[in-house]
């Protein structure tokens, strides 16, 4: 008898399970209405900060643009300059003595060195 009564208490054995108990927390909210006279206050602090940011990009485009049209002038400066100092040293070698003097002979004049004068282009002789 003595063994039944050490065997009985292994199958008599009971388990225990994890009671899983679940707390629902609830949050207390607590609404609060605004006045008409806040809510006007928002809607024109909201559209100032709209109309502000409005300006500024216009701004900012109106700079962009400017510089952009400053830049086209200064290259087409860099241009016109080019083409006039081709223009000047054209003009040069249009006025060297050799050629005029080349031109004279070919309407058949002569140089005479008595009718010569000396013009320079300061305007003094």
């Amino acid at each position: 008898m003595a063994a039944e009564y050490a065997n009985s208490n292994v199958f008599e054995r009971t388990y225990d399970t994890p009671v899983k108990t679940y707390t629902k927390s609830q949050t207390k909210t607590h609404v609060v209405s605004l006045t008409k006279l806040e809510k006007l206050v928002y809607l024109i602090l909201v559209a100032l900060i709209a109309l502000v940011s409005s300006y500024m990009l216009s701004l900012k485009y109106d700079a962009y643009d400017m510089n952009s049209k400053i830049a086209t002038t200064q290259s087409e400066i860099i241009h016109q300059q080019g083409v006039n100092g081709e223009l000047k040293s054209e003009a040069m070698k249009q006025s060297s003595y050799e050629r005029i003097y080349s031109k004279a002979q070919g309407y058949g004049l002569s140089l005479k060195n008595d009718n010569v004068k000396v013009v320079q282009k300061d305007g003094s002789n």
